[in-house]
């Protein structure tokens, strides 16, 4: 090998390894970056500082005014860049075709009527900031013009085909650039701009390493774009539930009526919205309705659902002649227009202050403890039927009781007895009604904070698993 031709071979891998070098460190100061504006400055010191461009400048698209304008820049006078933009339209400069024809351009010498000229700039490179395309536009879209030349095609940018112009109806070019920059489709992010003024000429190595910084700054922006959606769309969620959080304690009673001793509830969701409901409401005179129902299942479909449950419920013709009957009508209703997948567990009843009856009935809902608090004698109410909500056609019956004496009347959901400790242990019915009995004297609230204390207590504290509802009453 001839002495000169070692010396090129030599030169060329010299300047390979300096691109790959300036390459790596200005990726791994892009890829470091803590938002979109870090990753643009990130580029413009980089290219500055290690692979000695004088000046650099990120621009983005500014769709709503069809131009360019600049992001972040360095090497050049602020005020300058104040009121700088570069059109758009088919009539703009060369750079106009590395945002729609998605590749690099060289501009030596840049023209007068090039946009950048005005900047003093002899000669330029730029490069288009590309995000990842997951899916072709006309798939995504569901398009069906077939007679589109990018429908079905291997180019997954619309944009870049010049006839493509057809499937946006478009009139001219200018028209269709003007719907392609405001798609969401359109994967441009903006672009990386580098003055040559005073730079030696630029080698197919240079071109390489910029495209590979451009590449992957690309992807870095279209992942922070992500998060920014990301916590647009958490924050709307959290907003949503917020609100669906307040409607739903409004449905809850914030008074009660009269014809109780004493009456007491707490309500806790396990997440925003919850899917139990309790409630007291007058249906006559000293004529009171008691109910406490439990959705199967967590969140917004709970609660939806334990929304339509209540109003049905409060609507219901039957509720003065028979808790079961009312139950029996609403679940015929619920079957017949609710194809949720889930089921509510009732327990449901009519208390009759004047005459001392206590008329009840419970669909698929725990036994509920009946104290009598002279004597400290409790009684289960169990359930007469399954859970409403599924199928047609339910068996419950009402069981009418004569209180003679004062009772408590305890009612709550499972996320009270099935609350967990530790070693998997559930804080179970018994732990309640033995409560019961020790806080005979106390009254409904009083009782309501002591349980719930010793169920934080037997749990460690821990936020419960399920949504926490407790009505207690005294006869």
């Amino acid at each position: 090998m001839e002495n000169g031709d070692t010396f090129g071979l030599t030169e060329t891998l010299r300047k390979q390894l300096l691109a790959y070098s300036t390459s790596s460190e200005i990726s791994k100061i892009t890829s470091q970056a803590q938002s979109i504006d870090e990753v643009f400055n990130g580029l413009c010191l980089g290219f500055k500082d290690l692979a000695n461009y004088n000046r650099v400048m990120v621009l983005a698209i500014d769709s709503e005014n069809f131009c360019l304008k600049p992001l972040q820049s360095i090497g050049f006078d602020k005020e300058k860049l104040e009121d700088f933009r570069a059109e758009i339209d088919f009539m703009a400069g060369e750079y106009a075709d590395a945002i729609f024809c998605n590749k690099h351009i060289l501009a030596d010498p840049v023209p007068e009527s090039d946009a950048f000229s005005i900047l003093d700039c002899k000669a330029y490179i730029i490069f288009p900031l590309l995000k990842r395309v997951i899916d072709e536009c006309w798939k995504t879209k569901s398009c069906k013009k077939t007679t589109c030349p990018c429908y079905e095609s291997d180019n997954l940018y619309c944009w870049t085909d010049l006839d493509a112009g057809i499937a946006t109806n478009a009139a001219s070019e200018d028209e269709k650039r003007r719907i392609c920059v405001k798609c969401s489709q359109f994967k441009v992010e903006g672009l990386l701009w580098l003055d040559l003024t005073n730079h030696d000429e630029i080698t197919g190595e240079d071109t390489a390493m910029i495209y590979a910084v451009a590449t992957q700054a690309g992807l870095i922006i279209e992942s922070f774009r992500a998060y920014e959606e990301l916590q647009k769309a958490h924050s709307l969620l959290k907003y949503d539930l917020q609100q669906a959080s307040q409607i739903q304690q409004q449905l809850l009673p914030t008074s009660f009526p009269k014809g109780f001793v004493d009456v007491f509830a707490e309500y806790k969701a396990n997440l925003d919205v919850g899917g139990d409901y309790y409630d007291c409401f007058e249906l006559g005179n000293d004529v009171i309705g008691l109910v406490i129902a439990d959705v199967s299942g967590h969140g917004t479909a709970a609660a939806m659902l334990m929304s339509m449950f209540k109003i049905m419920l409060k609507s219901s013709p039957l509720n003065s002649v028979s808790p079961a009957l009312a139950l029996k009508n609403i679940n015929n209703t619920l079957v017949a227009e609710v194809d949720s997948g889930k089921f509510i567990t009732v327990f449901y009843a009519i208390w009759k202050k004047d005459t001392r009856e206590f008329i009840y009935t419970s669909a698929g809902h725990n036994p509920m403890p009946l104290m009598n608090k002279e004597n400290g004698e409790i009684k289960l109410l169990k359930s007469s039927g399954l859970f409403i909500g599924v199928m047609p056609d339910i068996t419950v019956r009402d069981t009418v009781l004569k209180l003679d004496g004062q009772y408590r009347l305890n009612l709550y959901t499972d996320g009270i007895n099935e609350a967990m400790n530790s070693e998997k242990d559930q804080f179970s019915h018994k732990r309640i009604y033995d409560l019961m009995q020790n806080t005979a004297t106390k009254s409904c609230k009083e009782f309501v904070q002591i349980l719930l204390k010793n169920v934080d207590g037997f749990t460690g504290g821990k936020e419960p698993d399920d949504d926490v509802t407790i009505l207690v009453c005294d006869l």
